[in-house]
């Protein structure tokens, strides 16, 4: 019976052509780590299979971050990552890159979770505000809406100027208050319009 192959041992100047491309389209190889291994493959045309070229390098890599975070160096394993320097710089630089990308995803996901709790602020206390509106008795009057649009608007550009985070990040719920209470304007003054008429038929009513 034919005994297997042994695995062909990987050489420099393979793996330095291949890091090289990997570093220089490190997010591919972040968000996607078999899709880069793939392209760098055929921009590298080294005789390798997908799952070969990723085992090798996250294999350094996670060697590599064990002797970044300990100090301690494993010397019985990649004898490769330790006497080649350029291996050794290239593997380093993508273990920084590692930290700094999940150090960024990590404060972008904290800042999403901040802006996403001062939005619901502002719309809750937006709609409370709403809720609370002081609506005076018929007959009623373009110019009394119109007062009531203003001091709302006016509330809602308080609420907006008292929030910490950044206007551009909170643009389209703002615009969607504004919407929703340009909307109402409009719908109490076809009311406020109607009533009147009403007011006025019932005034001009005479009994023959």
């Amino acid at each position: 019976m034919p005994r297997p192959e042994k695995p062909r041992r990987w050489e420099s100047s393979e793996i330095v052509v291949v890091l090289n491309y990997l570093y220089d389209n490190f997010d591919t190889w972040y968000d996607s780590p078999y899709v880069a291994c793939a392209e760098a493959i055929m921009a590298t045309n080294v005789k390798r299979g997908g799952s070969s070229v990723y085992g090798k390098v996250h294999n350094m890599i996670r060697i590599m971050d064990d002797y970044l975070r300990t100090g301690k160096k494993n010397s019985n394993t990649c004898d490769i990552l330790w006497q080649n320097k350029k291996v050794r710089d290239l593997i380093k630089e993508m273990c920084y890159k590692n930290t700094e990308r999940k150090r960024k995803d990590e404060t972008t996901k904290n800042r999403k979770k901040s802006i996403s709790k001062a939005i619901t602020t502002v719309t809750t206390e937006a709609s409370t505000t709403t809720s609370q509106i002081d609506v005076p008795q018929m007959p009623f009057s373009i110019e009394t809406i119109d007062e009531i649009y203003n001091e709302q608007i006016k509330k809602v550009e308080n609420l907006v100027l008292k929030s910490k985070e950044t206007i551009e990040t909170r643009n389209q719920e703002i615009r969607d208050l504004y919407e929703q209470i340009s909307h109402r304007r409009s719908e109490l003054i076809e009311l406020i319009e109607m009533a009147n008429n009403k007011l006025n038929d019932l005034k001009d009513f005479s009994i023959v």
